[in-house]
């Protein structure tokens, strides 16, 4: 059967902290939504464990590629309706070591130049089964900020719906600084260097560059993918963080309409509802004054610093954005 355009699975796709679990949140409110939450993150899912561990946190995948088959299955059960069973999550949780545990992540799939296992990471990943638990509802929704660096191949093999977030790259930045983040070594991957530098002109890094500007790398890396995607892809349906922002109600009604979904009534108690202070990985944030609060929650050293990386990218959004700069 060939599912009318309204039935297709939607693919919610950002970076980190682009404000995806909040515009997943209010499309979830649509009823008869079966929403996977990032079924490609590789904690506490094994199976995204496994299916990455070859091709890394940030899969870097050309849609004419063949990718590994585990990490086809996982998108092939994730954009039917599937994930990972709590039981298989709750035995991740009691393996947990905290910080130890990052610290082994970050080492099997970020570290290129010497990349390590665990044995118990391994464990893992080798017992890990595929996603088979199905989420009720009758459209698929699948959440994801782990591939913004695949989602052509995604969209290519699987062809869902693209809703692709966007968001200024300060804002994005200035998450990851309030949360610790570091990066993932992806200035040095000469994976996404080969794939990425035939794009965009991709900015060369000191050896002894700083933290910040390594941050200010990725975000710049992944702001060039999701607006490269948008602008070649005119079928994706590009969300803006800020304009959301700026025009909650009306630019969820236009983001519905544009999906062909009708507006539930509860969408606008959920946005009421949710706009108000709110800190870390809540969706509680006052709307009004995100679209600019990268100048506040920065210092004017730190967005000088960054914006010295942002502005070599070779990709148009950079022209757009530095006038925002002003």
């Amino acid at each position: 059967m060939t599912l009318e355009p309204a039935d297709r699975p939607v693919l919610v796709a950002g970076a980190p902290r682009t404000g995806t679990t909040w515009i997943a949140s209010v499309l979830a409110q649509a009823g008869d939504v079966a929403w996977i939450n990032e079924p490609d993150n590789e904690w506490p899912n094994s199976y995204a464990l496994k299916a990455k561990l070859p091709v890394g946190r940030f899969p870097a995948l050309v849609p004419e590629e063949r990718a590994p088959r585990p990490y086809e299955v996982l998108w092939e059960r994730a954009l039917t309706g599937h994930r990972e069973s709590a039981r298989r999550q709750q035995v991740a949780w009691k393996l947990d070591r905290r910080e130890r545990t990052m610290q082994e992540l970050w080492r099997a799939m970020c570290d290129h130049a010497s990349p390590r296992v665990t044995p118990r990471l391994r464990v893992l990943a080798w017992t890990a089964a595929a996603p088979s638990t199905r989420v009720p509802g009758r459209i698929v929704m699948v959440k994801t900020v782990h591939a913004p660096l695949a989602l052509e191949w995604i969209a290519a093999r699987f062809r869902p719906r693209v809703v692709v977030v966007l968001r200024h790259p300060l804002n994005a930045l200035a998450s990851w600084v309030e949360l610790g983040w570091g990066g993932s070594a992806l200035d040095t991957n000469p994976r996404i260097l080969e794939r990425f530098g035939r794009r965009w002109t991709l900015p060369e890094l000191a050896p002894d560059a700083s933290p910040l500007q390594r941050i200010a790398w990725e975000v710049g890396l992944f702001t060039s993918a999701l607006h490269g995607g948008a602008g070649e892809h005119p079928d994706w349906l590009p969300a803006s963080h800020e304009s959301l922002c700026q025009d909650t109600e009306g630019g969820f009604h236009d983001l519905f309409a544009r999906l062909g979904w009708p507006w539930p009534s509860r969408a606008s108690a959920y946005l009421e509802e949710t706009n108000r202070p709110g800190t870390g990985f809540t969706t509680f944030r006052v709307a009004a004054e995100q679209p600019e609060s990268w100048r506040r929650r920065l210092s004017p050293e730190q967005i000088g610093e960054a914006w010295s990386v942002l502005c070599r990218f070779g990709s148009p959004w950079v022209e757009r954005v530095g006038c925002d700069l002003e």
